[in-house]
């Protein structure tokens, strides 16, 4: 080889090496050559940005517009596919279609924009299994689930499952009886009776207190029970052995202990007012006037104020303990759960929307071009559910982004075990009406 042939080989490697030297440089800088067609010269260079995504469960494979994303490392045998928790460098400026799929999972689809310099997060994204929903009875009723996720109670029969089998518990409440599952989780209290499934045994309350009880209330606050009759509202003390008068005299509608009060609608004449009287003295210390009209009763949740709902009208009274006139009221309201002490999430016909009671703002969350029956929200995952008449959805708070976890008809009583992630729901799937469940993911 000639000496000029091996000093133009020299100059060409010391030229590519430059070239490749500049490129390296710029693209360990975050910069990259946009080749999209129609070329623009003054975006022919751009700094890149970065993805940062992340999902429960881990390991979803990654795609940008329907390109599954790779590593760095290459294979001529193997390409080495991106799974969740992952970080994506040199990324274009622009917008993309992120889409996540992990098996046996519902997919997650989402429009991202990556932006020169910046990193674009997609974090704590929920994906939800797509199994088929499971079966558990033909019974239609709301269901009540017990605090350690181990029996639900069905008040339209009165019967209660026992979750590790399936099977039905040999003690039964009355039908159509409203429950309240008791502090430990394996007693229940329903229309006057506590069944004991400890023991399988039910203590009857009525043999103590008599005949004429309108309304019966468990206050897991103080552990004792209350209950309404003509005109008069009592508790059972002693170990439910007797019984102490608390207010009498007037047309109480609806009732709630809290603390050292006891708040309650009253009827006097056509005026409806909401009244707060001391326990120990029954002395009355607030009164707010409601509208005439209405169906008023309180919903007994264990949250930072008193929810009273007027079903009637829709409309939802958020009551502060210590001052009855520190009401706030949501109008068109059809269901709702709380976020945490001071937040609700909601929903209308069409609409779902947050509440902040301290701030007194609302934030439409998502539309729906489906009515919508029900509302939950998932404490630990972070999300809500809510169902139509068709269609379960998962939804994400912050984004507003919907998935479908299960399709059915008159899918409605929305239940849910966290501690074991399932989900409880009246529906009909198959031409079978009853009660169903679903492990979430």
């Amino acid at each position: 080889m000639s000496k000029k042939v091996r000093d133009c080989l020299f100059y060409i490697f010391i030229v590519i090496f430059s070239i490749m030297t500049i490129l390296i440089s710029l693209y360990a800088s975050g910069y990259k050559f946009n080749l999209s067609w129609p070329l623009k010269f003054n975006r022919l260079l751009q700094k890149t940005g970065m993805l940062n995504v992340a999902t429960v469960p881990k390991n979803a494979y990654i795609f940008l517009n329907g390109k599954e994303q790779t590593g760095a490392v290459f294979s001529l045998f193997k390409k080495d596919f991106l799974t969740t928790p992952n970080k994506i460098k040199n990324i274009l400026p622009g917008e993309y279609a992120l889409r996540l799929e992990r098996e046996g999972y519902w997919p997650y689809e989402k429009k991202i924009r990556i932006d020169s310099g910046q990193t674009t997060f997609a974090e704590d994204i929920n994906l939800f299994r797509s199994d088929s929903p499971l079966f558990l009875s033909s019974n239609l009723s709301a269901p009540l689930i017990n605090g350690n996720g181990r029996y639900i109670y069905l008040k339209t029969s009165g019967q209660i499952i026992n979750l590790k089998d399936n099977g039905l518990s040999p003690i039964k409440a009355s039908d159509n009886t409203g429950g309240h599952w008791i502090k430990n989780g394996d007693k229940l209290f329903a229309g006057g009776k506590i069944l004991d499934f400890g023991n399988n045994s039910i203590q009857d309350l009525t043999t103590i207190v008599g005949a004429g009880v309108n309304s019966w209330y468990y206050s897991e606050n103080d552990d004792y029970i209350y209950y309404a009759t003509a005109y008069a509202i009592n508790r059972l003390e002693s170990g439910n052995k007797t019984a102490t008068v608390l207010l009498k005299g007037e047309n109480y509608l609806s009732y709630e202990p809290r603390g050292e009060t006891i708040f309650a609608v009253v009827k006097t004449g056509n005026k409806i007012s909401l009244k707060s009287y001391s326990l120990k003295t029954g002395a009355k210390l607030e009164e707010l006037e409601l509208p005439t009209v209405g169906n008023y009763s309180f919903k007994q949740e264990h949250a930072n104020y008193l929810c009273l709902y007027d079903n009637q009208n829709l409309t939802l009274y958020l009551i502060d303990p210590l001052s009855i006139n520190n009401t706030t009221v949501i109008k068109g309201i059809k269901s709702w759960s709380w976020i945490n002490s001071e937040e609700i999430i909601y929903h209308n016909d069409w609409e779902i929307n947050t509440f902040n009671i301290k701030t007194g703002k609302s934030f439409l969350i998502t539309r729906v071009s489906e009515a919508i029956n029900d509302i939950i929200w998932h404490h630990s995952g972070r999300y809500f559910i809510f169902s139509t008449a068709s269609n379960l959805n998962a939804a994400d708070l912050q984004t507003g982004t919907v998935t479908s976890i299960a399709r059915a008809l008159n899918i409605n009583d929305l239940a849910l075990d966290e501690k074991n992630n399932l989900l409880y729901f009246q529906a009909n799937i198959d031409n079978q009406p009853g009660l169903y469940k679903l492990l979430l993911q």
